[in-house]
């Protein structure tokens, strides 16, 4: 079944890769691996976003992080220890970049709960990330499959690569060897 699902996966959205780095397939059968739970709309969700970034949600930066502070407050973070010592820490990494170009990366939205983003910070990363991007037809998009949100209950944001990694990879580095920011 896996294997069928990356073939349909490849095929899919292969045209729109970069082929000649040849990391697509590799990419896909990794997650596939890291993620056993995952359904054919998780390895759609990881390419889409790859593609496409944080394009298809919200433009307004007040609606954002009115529903962003909602989610935040909503979610339950005690599956992740007090002391966080790897991205790995948890049921789903506190960062992850995405598949091919890794343009974009998934920001575990526990970082903000526990104080290491701020809220406004984030929005601003996100929204700064969909500049330039083409925004794709709403019946595209996908949400994660059920046993995937039972598995990793993820709750996170796109952000773009170089943003992501001027603003917050050191932060998030620093906190898994300090302890929590609180």
């Amino acid at each position: 079944m896996k294997k069928f699902l990356l073939l349909a996966v490849v095929s899919i959205f292969g045209f729109q890769f970069s082929i000649a780095h040849g990391q697509c397939a590799e990419a896909l059968k990794e997650y596939a691996a890291r993620y056993p739970m995952a359904e054919p709309t998780d390895l759609y969700k990881l390419v889409f976003q790859d593609l496409y970034g944080p394009g298809h949600l919200l433009a307004d930066s007040a609606a954002a992080m009115r529903y962003l502070s909602r989610e935040v407050a909503q979610m339950s973070d005690t599956a992740y220890p007090e002391y966080m010592r790897s991205i790995d820490d948890g049921p789903f990494p506190l960062y992850e970049y995405t598949l091919c170009d890794s343009a974009f990366v998934r920001v575990n939205l526990v970082l903000v709960k526990r104080g290491v983003i701020s809220l406004p910070e984030l929005v601003s990363a996100v929204m700064r990330s969909t500049e330039g991007m083409v925004t794709p037809d709403s019946k595209f998009v996908m949400s994660h499959s059920a046993a995937f949100k039972a598995a990793c209950d993820p709750h996170y944001r796109i952000v773009r690569r170089d943003i992501f990694e001027r603003e917050f990879r050191n932060r998030i580095s620093l906190s898994l060897i300090v302890g929590p920011v609180h």
